[in-house]
């Protein structure tokens, strides 16, 4: 039997389990090269679903296709089925409807298989633990549990994902008793943050947790995609949105590489990116200074700050302390989102999680492994007994092999006497 742990993640999503031969949490990995993050993207085709790096891989053939074929493609792209999941909503592919249980069905049948390849054939899965942003509807968790159970897991738990990323820290770093952690967790679709307090040995989240679904890393993309689009449409009157509506999420990708640059230190970079521009596939610098690129994103950083701000407040009226800030998700190391975060903490140390990719998924797990270990010891009872046993039962039969040699040399000298007598 095996536990997966499973953060359902914005652009990507990551996957752990309880190895039943340490009985410790471990990242899935995917796709034959140590990845343990698996793109969240669904491209919708005439036979199917390409899923994953399958769907993400794609993208980069279709940038270099004219316009009309790319944005074709774009309308039947799902970059981030959490960011837009809606348990009334209903989408068409290709003349078929799907619902967004439909959806999420396809895409955790294909995750769960990707880390059965992980796990091993040996190992079924029997539990499953997933996490979700603070403030999802009940609606919507129970939608990503009944996907769960629809396609055949029916032991489910949940958990929110700051928690479970101060959970996963806990796994690697060791949390003293009364330490208070800040869990900052900015990821591609969310911004939540919760205060995690080490009691009697037992992690507990002590205020209320608080987090906005419309404030992510994808956001602070898209902003950098309209900048972009405005300097292409001054310079070649050209728009790289059809229509204004149907956005090109290869040019978008190019924009969320560009934002991860600058989580460095260079005061200014830049990506590259194709374009069909009068009937030619040419090459586009985007670059942009720090000042710019801050300037552009700082909407949906301090949006992200202000969460963190409400939640500090409340530590503050509680009169409790900040021992530590835990950064989660990529976008949480932005320095604009570093300084800003600074100034909200205080003197309060600002560390980052080791495999911050894998925290949440780690996380999710932790309260499972004692279980685990309970498992493996009473296996090993079992299989010590066994041993036993069978020791016990070969000891028995060399005995009474000895004792029948024994006597069938007595009955051998006996009819030898016997003769000898006769």
């Amino acid at each position: 039997m095996a536990t997966l742990g499973i953060d359902f993640g914005s652009s990507y999503s990551t996957v752990s389990w309880i190895n039943p031969k340490s009985g410790k949490p471990e990242a899935v990995k995917f796709n034959g090269d140590g990845s343990v993050k698996l793109p969240s993207a669904m491209l919708a085709t005439e036979d199917g679903f390409m899923l994953g790096f399958q769907a993400a891989s794609y993208l980069d053939e279709v940038s270099k296709l004219p316009f009309e074929q790319r944005m074709e493609m774009m309308a039947n792209f799902i970059p981030s089925l959490k960011r837009a999941l809606d348990p009334k909503m209903r989408e068409s592919y290709y003349g078929k409807d799907y619902t967004h249980l439909d959806l999420l069905k396809i895409f955790y049948r294909n995750l769960i298989a990707r880390a059965k390849e992980h796990c091993g054939s040996d190992y079924v899965i029997d539990h499953i633990v997933f996490s979700h942003p603070v403030d999802y509807t009940q609606a919507k968790v129970q939608m990503m549990k009944k996907a769960f159970e629809e396609i055949g897991y029916l032991n489910i738990s949940t958990l929110v994902e700051p928690e479970a990323a101060v959970k996963g820290f806990g796994l690697e770093q060791k949390i003293n008793d009364g330490e208070g952690i800040l869990v900052f967790d900015f990821g591609g679709g969310t911004i939540d943050v919760a205060f995690v307090k080490n009691q009697y040995g037992e992690l507990k989240v002590v205020t209320q947790p608080k987090g906005n679904s419309k404030c992510g890393g994808q956001d602070i993309d898209y902003l950098l995609y309209e900048d972009l689009r405005k300097k292409i449409q001054k310079q070649y009157d050209f728009d790289i949105s059809q229509n204004g509506v149907i956005i090109d999420h290869t040019i978008l990708s190019s924009c969320r590489r560009l934002k991860e640059k600058f989580s460095g230190d260079n005061d200014a970079y830049d990506t590259l990116m194709m374009l069909h521009l009068d009937g030619k596939l040419q090459t586009y610098k985007y670059r942009l200074s720090r000042d710019a690129f801050n300037t552009i994103i700082s909407t949906k950083v301090y949006e992200a700050i202000n969460v963190a701000k409400a939640v500090v407040d409340e530590i503050n009226n509680k009169l409790y302390h900040i021992d530590k800030v835990l950064l989660i998700g990529g976008s949480s190391e932005l320095t604009l989102v570093k300084e800003l975060l600074s100034e909200v903490v205080g003197n309060a140390p600002i560390e980052k999680f080791g495999e911050k990719d894998i925290a949440v998924a780690l996380g999710c797990l932790s309260d499972y492994t004692h279980i685990q270990q309970d498992e493996i010891q009473i296996l090993d009872i079992e299989e010590n007994v066994e041993f036993a046993l069978n020791e016990e039962s070969a000891i028995k039969e060399r005995s009474v092999g000895v004792i029948h040699r024994g006597l069938s040399e007595i009955q051998e000298k006996y009819k030898r006497s016997k003769q000898l007598k006769t």
